[in-house]
């Protein structure tokens, strides 16, 4: 049997481990690297989200009270375009509301339209809270 040498053995033992060891921790930190950047541009993109929306819903009740206050052909120009923004955004239980804001508006009915915007102001809150 030949006779292996002690010091050789660990010798290359510790060579192998100096070559493997570097290389396994940096596939882990590039590993853990990946996941929280993958975490971080999911929170940036719910942060962007909030906002985008959060915008829509500010911009449609300022045009729409806007309107109703002062219905001027910019007052509902900039309503136009906040209500259609405001049909892919909002919510199913706010849609009637807003479609049915939008026909008094659209029949100048000022009163009418008034009070439904005075009911849907604290609903539209309620769902800001919610995101």
């Amino acid at each position: 049997m030949p006779k292996v040498d002690l010091t050789v053995t660990i010798s290359v033992i510790i060579a192998i481990c100096a070559i493997i060891s570097p290389i396994i921790t940096t596939l882990l930190n590039n590993h853990h690297i990946c996941k929280m950047r993958k975490l971080d541009d999911a929170a940036q993109l719910q942060k962007d989200s909030y906002f985008y929306k959060r915008g829509i819903y500010e911009d449609y009740l300022r045009c729409t009270c806007r309107c109703i206050t002062a219905a001027s052909p910019a007052a509902l120009n900039d309503y136009g375009k906040a209500y259609a923004l405001a049909l892919i955004y909002f919510p199913n239980e706010l849609q009637d509301k807003i479609i049915a804001l939008n026909n008094d508006i659209k029949h100048y009915l000022w009163g009418e339209a008034s009070s439904k915007l005075n009911e849907l102001a604290p609903l539209i809150r309620e769902q800001l809270q919610k995101m």
